[in-house]
């Protein structure tokens, strides 16, 4: 029996990719509302104040998708204020993941309070939904958990373990400490939801590892906009092997790893190019000048023309959640190396589109990059393979993946008796702020 899809509210703190999972929804008429913090609506009042002001729309777009219903999107920017205005006037990372942590727990306690009853399921993002979890189960709704990283523990751990391995690289190592009560909402989250959904193998692990069971995990890859990464055939003639590396400049990305095979292999042989913003502290990168050209953070248009301009690119992440960006790069024709620690063994055919190493096989690596340099007709061979791998990543590929999985919550909606949360991890209250209601 087919059973009716069911109405979903979706409850995002913050961007990621949240705009695409609601649009998705709302293609499958099954979007009850989406609720998030900061979003743009140039059709309504009062944003349409400043949509002729060019240089302010243009960064307000960056909250807006223009396939979203907006009366579909409930809004609260003052959540996110604290966290904007920290940003703007350079405050320590510290004091700004702080406000991150607040804004979480503040926008959970409101969706808690006033939506969790609405629809007839409810999907949260890690990180801002313990307490909604909780009142959407309690209302007779089924509530359904999204990470978009890995999780906490193994996350922590791991992190903590590079750190200590490498402190020279230690600092520019972000998003492994957290508060103990926002450390507790993180780790109750999981055991909080009927299911769970996962983006990687990886974060599918990081589950698994601290005893979610297996069949209470889906997998959704997400999707790439290739109709901006779009392809170029590229000639692999040029007497270096030109390398990018696209992220965060930090041991987090595994950037070290690089270097070293980089440095190992010489100027001579291979070339590397840097793009994404640096930590704060980069005296560790000191130590490989002149074996990498950095070109600071680059927008998505001049991306893709780096891209176009390279051979291989090279992410060797310590710890990712997925690695939005190798779907990305293999859609510009790109072979990608990466990392076990991400969703490369589910995208990269090893051999074929590129390769999958563990992040700190630096001997691999280097081999790897060494047999592409030497073989211009393997590099031609997984840009080809690359690009059409790419496209089993799309938005819409991603649409249809959520679809099935959408099907089955529809189906085991009407088989009880549901899992049991874990009550012993739900017993801490978390702060909240005594203003609560949106304008």
């Amino acid at each position: 029996m087919i059973h009716p899809l069911p109405q979903i509210l979706v409850s995002h703190s913050g961007k990621q990719h949240a705009y695409w999972h609601a649009r998705a929804l709302q293609n499958l008429g099954c979007l009850d509302r989406f609720l998030t913090s900061g979003y743009y609506k140039p059709t309504r009042w009062p944003d349409c104040l400043v949509r002729y002001i060019s240089r302010i729309d243009r960064g307000l777009k960056r909250r807006y998708h223009q396939d979203l219903n907006p009366d579909k999107v409930i809004r609260g920017w003052s959540f996110e204020l604290p966290e904007l205005l920290s940003r703007r006037v350079g405050a320590s990372r510290d004091t700004v993941e702080n406000h991150v942590f607040h804004r979480d727990a503040k926008f959970d306690r409101w969706v808690a309070r006033h939506w969790a009853s609405h629809g007839d399921v409810f999907w949260g993002f890690q990180g801002a939904c313990l307490e909604s979890l909780k009142a959407a189960r309690a209302a007779g709704k089924f509530a359904v958990l999204e990470l978009a990283t890995v999780h906490s523990p193994m996350a922590i751990r791991v992190l903590q373990q590079e750190a200590e391995r490498h402190p020279e690289w230690a600092d520019t190592i972000s998003n492994y400490y957290f508060p103990q009560w926002y450390r507790e909402r993180l780790e109750a989250e999981p055991h909080a939801a009927d299911l769970c959904v996962v983006a990687s193998p990886y974060t599918r692990e990081s589950l698994l590892d601290v005893g979610v069971p297996d069949e209470k995990i889906r997998l959704l890859p997400l999707g790439a906009q290739l109709d901006r990464f779009v392809p170029i055939e590229r000639k692999f003639s040029e007497p270096k092997l030109k390398i990018l590396f696209v992220g965060g400049v930090g041991q987090r990305k595994g950037i070290k790893y690089l270097l070293d095979a980089v440095k190992r292999l010489g100027t001579e042989l291979v070339q590397l190019t840097i793009a994404g913003p640096a930590a704060a502290d980069l005296e560790a990168l000191h130590a490989y000048e002149g074996y990498y050209n950095y070109l600071g953070r680059v927008d998505q248009t001049d991306l893709v023309a780096v891209m176009h301009d390279q051979h291989v690119m090279v992410l060797p992440s310590v710890l990712e959640g997925f690695g939005l960006v190798i779907p990305e790069a293999m859609a510009t024709g790109l072979p990608v190396i990466s990392s076990t620690h991400s969703a490369a063994p589910e995208i990269i055919r090893d051999g074929v589109d590129g390769y999958v190493l563990e992040p700190d096989d630096v001997d691999g690596l280097s081999h790897r990059l060494k047999t592409m340099a030497e073989n211009r007709e393997l590099c031609r061979s997984m840009s080809k393979s690359a690009m059409a791998r790419a496209r089993e990543y799309s938005w819409e590929r991603h649409e249809e993946r959520l679809e099935a999985i959408v099907r089955e919550i529809a189906d085991l909606m009407t088989v009880p008796p549901r899992l049991e949360i874990n009550t012993e991890q739900l017993t801490r209250k978390t702060p909240v702020s005594s203003q609560e209601e949106l304008s």
